[in-house]
């Protein structure tokens, strides 16, 4: 249970990281929002097949 909250910590803050470098860049804010939500359902599915492993 430690090692899931743990993960699910780090994810947030992955996604934060994300929006945060994504919301600098000069890109229009539909496509850049779309990249951070796919990046994280990304880490998230690849934390998820890690753990049921």
């Amino acid at each position: 249970m430690a090692a899931n909250l743990r993960r699910a910590i780090e994810l947030t803050e992955l996604g934060l990281s994300l929006r945060r470098s994504v919301l600098q860049q000069d890109e229009p804010q539909g496509d850049a929002m779309a990249k951070v939500m796919r990046e994280i359902r990304r880490a998230k599915e690849r934390a998820w097949l890690k753990n049921s492993s």
